[in-house]
């Protein structure tokens, strides 16, 4: 039989879009502490994002009446998933299915750029979900980086589509698109822009070395208007509540020049250029071995670029190294880097499948006289694979459990004794207790965040208020030696606890209650 070819337009037939879909949304609901099978997401990140969102649609505004450090549009987010349930993170859970099928959506019509894979083969990207979602790089659920790598992989869909279908250039519509991407990236954490900057240096190479101005005019003026579609709220937004001065003194000056979390103390990443190699490539080596699945992944998507085909290798790879290099060249900028960060380089996950479905199609040809039995073999491993990586996800600890299984919960029970009570997270960040309590922060400095030892107006605040006897209550971690004289501890509770390093510990909170 005549092969056709690989489907370069990446047209998705409805079988294949609810596959994607539902394996998508199977795989959020299990590994994400999101999703109504968890009684609660207890991530302290996503619960700060989640306070400030909930502060939104109350009439709060970020920055200015509840700081924090990400960027004004991942609130955006919080805030339509708080008008969904304010008492659960149920509308987050939508967020990450939303985002996790786009990622699965795109990576397969990526796929179908490059290779004519057998049917059978699309079981592939339920476990290419299993591995990305479940790495502790993900840890809980509900990061910047997790709804925002899939959006990396849309615009590289963009690209590669040009390559393969066009003349390398996307189309207007689609640089359009880019620039609402760029925007979002820019509003949810800056340093991911590396990404859409190395894309936009591919068109500028390619055009200028064509002289093709007169489209590449075409382009940028789009890829502009979609920018400040989506830049131009946010701004109104704080404008009209006389807050621009706190959006650019929390999420620009104070992310720049005072937030550090160092992670390598080498002599080389002191020097500078050198440090700029070296940094990003220590990072991903480091993060590769400490994170398998990353590892693996991060493998297997170089390894794709060899299997791309000779007549689109060189401008693929232009476009890779290009995305690929100032990815890490702006997401690791200085010595300071969370576990985390690296997780948005997910986005190029989409390549890692092109190997394995063109090896697929192989063994397909090879077992022609028997391909039901083949293919329903492959298929059966791959679906049992996928099983086990979501059964073995390090959250299924918290799978099925009351909520009265958290501290948070067992906390809010004291705390709601006292009407309209004050709370604060003292030296520790927010880990839920404000939405377990049903309550909003009613000071700017609600919680611990890691700044304060640059940034003193944090505690000056809260140490302030608590010697002026204004918050009902106060929480802490076991590792806060405090001495109140307006203050008594009235409870100490210990929650069973695993988090990104995957070992189970014990977390300690202390509650103290106003004499």
């Amino acid at each position: 039989m005549r092969s056709q070819g690989p489907c370069v337009d990446g047209k998705l037939t409805k079988s294949e879009l609810a596959i994607l879909v539902i394996s998508a949304a199977v795989t959020i609901t299990v590994v994400s502490a999101s999703s109504p099978l968890y009684p609660f997401n207890p991530w302290d990140d996503a619960n700060c994002f989640f306070t400030v969102g909930r502060g939104i649609i109350h009439g709060l505004v970020p920055y200015r009446d509840l700081y924090e450090q990400k960027g004004p549009l991942l609130y955006f987010i919080y805030a339509l998933a708080a008008l969904i349930s304010e008492k659960s993170f149920i509308g987050a859970w939508i967020a990450e299915c939303v985002m996790a099928s786009l990622f699965a959506v795109f990576s397969w019509k990526t796929v179908k750029l490059f290779a004519e894979p057998p049917k059978f083969a699309i079981a592939l990207v339920p476990l290419l979900l299993g591995l990305t979602y479940s790495t502790r790089l993900f840890n809980f659920g509900g990061n910047a980086e997790e709804l925002c790598f899939p959006l990396l992989t849309i615009a590289l869909y963009f690209g590669l589509k040009a390559i393969v279908k066009g003349d390398g250039l996307p189309s207007r519509t689609e640089a359009l698109i880019c620039g609402l991407i760029t925007a979002a990236l820019f509003w949810i954490k800056y340093t991911f822009i590396g990404f859409m900057a190395g894309f936009c240096l591919y068109i500028l190479i390619l055009a200028v070395k064509r002289k093709e101005f007169k489209r590449l005019w075409s382009l940028v003026w789009r890829f502009a208007i979609g920018f400040l579609m989506l830049s131009a709220p946010v701004l109104v937004y704080f404008l009209a509540n006389g807050a621009l001065a706190s959006l650019w003194e929390a999420y620009f000056y104070n992310n720049i020049f005072l937030y550090h979390s160092g992670e390598t103390d080498s002599a080389l990443a002191s020097i500078p250029v050198i440090r700029n190699i070296y940094i990003p490539l220590y990072a991903i080596c480091k993060m590769s071995v400490k994170y398998p699945k990353f590892g693996i992944l991060l493998l297997a998507t170089f390894v794709s670029l060899f299997f791309t085909g000779k007549k689109y290798r060189k401008k693929t790879l232009l476009l890779f190294l290009a995305t690929f290099v100032l990815s890490i060249g702006i997401t690791f900028t200085r010595n300071t880097f969370i576990y985390y960060y690296i997780y948005i380089l997910a986005g190029f996950f989409s390549l890692a499948l092109i190997p394995f479905c063109k090896g697929l199609a192989v063994i397909k040809k090879l077992f022609k006289q028997n391909p039901m039995f083949m293919q329903g073999l492959i298929t059966g491993a791959l679906v049992v694979f996928y099983a086990l990586i979501l059964l073995l996800n390090k959250n299924n600890y918290l799978i099925f459990q009351k909520k009265e299984f958290l501290a948070q919960f067992r906390y809010a029970e004291t705390i709601n004794q006292t009407p309209n009570a004050r709370i604060l997270t003292y030296d520790v960040m927010d880990s839920g207790f404000y939405t377990a309590a049903g309550l909003l922060p009613q000071n700017r400095f609600f919680c611990f965040l890691n700044i304060e030892s640059s940034y003193p107006a944090i505690l000056e605040e809260q140490n302030r208020l608590i010697e002026a006897g204004y918050f009902d209550y106060i929480v802490t971690s076991f590792f806060c030696e405090c001495d109140w004289d307006n203050y008594v501890l009235i409870r100490e509770e210990t929650d069973t606890y695993i988090d990104y390093t995957g070992e189970k510990t014990l977390y300690g909170y202390r509650l103290y209650k106003r004499i």
